[in-house]
């Protein structure tokens, strides 16, 4: 009876990845330029059950926080009703310019080409009352915001908004549209992920340095 289960947990899970792959050949596997824009079209119920799989999976594996996560595994699992305070916001980012070390003249154009789950923070008046995960392919970045607060949904709004207006050229993904249109932001790929890339700078130092002390 477990075999039987996981084996069905697989099959459905597998067509979230399947679309996944459709949307990396149709749209991610191409890194952006500047000035670009993009009709990125998308089924928002796949798009959102894939993206929390990846969080989800990524939180866990990474001691993240998960709690929010909990009401969201049948709709994930089986697609059953878009639980309420869930909410994606999609960027485009830009390439980011990088002089180059023999002429100082010369700048370099360096397309995003990273793949990663991030647990983000939201410092704006409420941006306490959401968890954030970024999950980036190459220039897409999704923003993905899940309540922590089931009881207040205005509050849940309103920290949406502030991201929106956080993070210029950002837009909301709704579930009653199948398409929007993504322009590359001010934001390039390598600053957006600065923050996080350095406080997992500090968490390998304090690890490897447990480690040598034991």
């Amino acid at each position: 009876m477990v075999n039987f289960i996981e084996a069905l947990w697989v099959k459905k899970l597998s067509s979230l990845d399947s679309y996944f792959c459709k949307l990396y050949d149709l749209y991610f596997s191409n890194p952006r330029g500047f000035n670009e824009e993009v009709l990125f079209e998308y089924e928002y119920d796949l798009l959102a059950r894939v993206l929390l799989k990846i969080a989800y999976n990524t939180a866990r594996s990474a001691g993240s926080e998960t709690s929010p996560f909990i009401r969201t595994t049948d709709y994930i699992l089986y697609g059953n009703k878009k639980p309420t305070g869930i909410s994606i916001i999609g960027e485009l980012v830009s390439p980011t310019l990088i002089a180059d070390t023999k002429d100082a003249s010369h700048v370099k154009e360096i397309r995003p080409t990273m793949y990663r789950s991030a647990l983000g923070q939201l410092i704006t008046p409420h941006g306490y009352a959401v968890l954030l995960r970024i999950i980036a392919v190459n220039s897409f970045f999704f923003h993905l915001l899940i309540t922590r607060e089931l009881s207040n949904q205005t509050i849940f709004n309103r920290a949406v908004r502030e991201l929106i207006n956080h993070v210029s050229g950002a837009v909301l993904l709704k579930p009653e549209c199948k398409s929007v249109i993504l322009r590359t932001s001010p934001q390039d790929s390598l600053s957006s992920m600065l923050p996080l890339l350095s406080r997992k700078h500090r968490e390998y130092e304090e690890f490897f340095d447990g480690q040598q002390s034991r």
